[in-house]
């Protein structure tokens, strides 16, 4: 007896085209409560997104959660998951962002091996992307980059021949642009 796979589609993405997902960005305002963002998740797990990152902290008005989430995926199955997530009962706002169309940063920490030797360098191939010198050690020294996620990525492409030890990226925030 065989297995065979079988690929389930999400509900309004049947009739897209391979290749037409792209990424798109959510903000989600919800009244910080117990299980609140749990039910948020649980949505986005149940419509299978595709979630680059999810980062969850407080908004600017108290009691309310800001939670940021970068998802890859085609614009029909974005808008019936940011659908979805408006019927929540704790989510008070959903914005949803085409890739651009907001502010979007990360904060990355990069521990990186170095000797004296190449220390000076790597603090200037760090300055170059706006990374800061945050703990220097006898063996490794610690950058802080922030900036859009492709700003960092190639940040952590340069450093890679130097060996990188431990790396803590944030995740994707983003905020609207005004008009």
């Amino acid at each position: 007896m065989t297995e065979q796979a079988v690929i389930s589609a999400r509900a309004g993405q049947a009739d897209i085209p391979p290749g037409s997902a792209r990424l798109y960005t959510l903000v989600l305002l919800v009244d910080d409560r117990q299980g609140a963002i749990d039910r948020v998740v649980n949505v986005l797990r149940r419509r299978r997104a595709n979630m680059r990152t999810l980062v969850v902290g407080p908004s600017e008005e108290a009691g309310v959660a800001r939670v940021t989430v970068v998802v890859d995926d085609a614009e029909v199955g974005v808008e019936h998951l940011s659908e979805q997530l408006r019927k929540i009962v704790d989510v008070r706002q959903v914005l949803l962002f085409p890739a651009g169309q907001a502010i979007e940063r990360e904060l990355a920490l990069v521990k990186v091996s170095c000797t004296a030797a190449n220390r000076s360098e790597i603090i200037e191939l760090g300055q170059h992307f706006g990374a800061q010198a945050v703990d220097l050690a006898p063996e490794t020294l610690t950058l802080q980059v922030t900036g859009k996620g492709e700003q960092v990525e190639q940040l952590l492409e340069r450093l890679q021949p130097y060996g990188i030890r431990e790396l803590a990226r944030s995740g994707c925030l983003a905020i609207a642009r005004d008009e």
